[in-house]
């Protein structure tokens, strides 16, 4: 007996997803010599202030990725103080890039996000360096970090920051097992608080002063005050 050859029309319904995205925003800024030149005035100042403090200088609690160095205490928001040199990074700089990085992750329901900015400073010397670490603070949407000051004359990976890829078995599609990211006075970074990343160490003399911080989807119930 013959087989009647298809003949209806064959349809299907199709939805293509991208799952567990990793987008990175690299945004370079010019013209900001003067506000750079402040900041790092006032981390080098905190840095000389407290370092030796261990309940000023975070890496004494033993719970961050910053090996050596300085870093702001977890109970102060470096990015609520009201400094000039700080309120200009808070408000032309990380706020317009961070709703342009929501837009670009969340689409239009991002404009109904009002991020609240956790910040803190990280002052390095030669040999200090950040262990591989994430973001994983509740209600967090993004995380970033800001470039102040760089070391001169170092040649690369130092100072570089590292990030892992989420997915290693994707190198058998042709990606990398790692992405790793020249820093640069000015430049901004913002990624998913659960892209993995650190910092190598740099060996020559200088300072490398940067500002990171988390943009939480509220205010968390905490004192966080100067």
């Amino acid at each position: 007996m013959a087989v009647k050859a298809q003949s209806d029309p064959i349809s299907f319904d199709e939805t293509v997803e991208v799952h567990y995205p990793t987008t990175v925003l690299e945004r370079r800024h010019h013209g900001c010599g003067d506000l750079n030149a402040a900041l790092y005035t006032l981390l080098k100042s905190l840095a000389e202030t407290n370092r030796s403090d261990h309940r000023e200088n975070a890496i004494y609690s033993g719970r961050i990725s910053t090996q050596g160095g300085y870093q702001t205490a977890k109970h102060r928001n470096f990015l609520e103080r009201t400094d000039a040199a700080v309120v200009t990074l808070r408000e032309r700089i990380i706020l317009p890039a961070a709703a342009h990085y929501l837009t670009q992750v969340f689409g239009p329901p991002a404009s109904s996000l009002r991020p609240w900015l956790m910040g803190w400073a990280n002052f390095l010397t030669a040999g200090d360096w950040q262990a591989p670490h994430m973001h994983p603070t509740p209600g967090n949407l993004a995380s970033g970090v800001y470039y102040v000051r760089l070391p001169e004359g170092r040649e690369p990976p130092q100072g570089w920051i590292e990030f892992l890829n989420p997915h290693p078995i994707s190198v058998h599609h042709g990606f990398t097992l790692t992405r790793r990211l020249e820093p640069e006075e000015g430049k901004l970074l913002l990624f998913p608080p659960y892209h993995i990343h650190y910092v190598h160490p740099f060996r020559l003399p200088g300072e490398r002063a940067i500002i990171a911080f988390d943009l939480l989807r509220e205010r968390p119930n905490l004192d966080l005050t100067f």
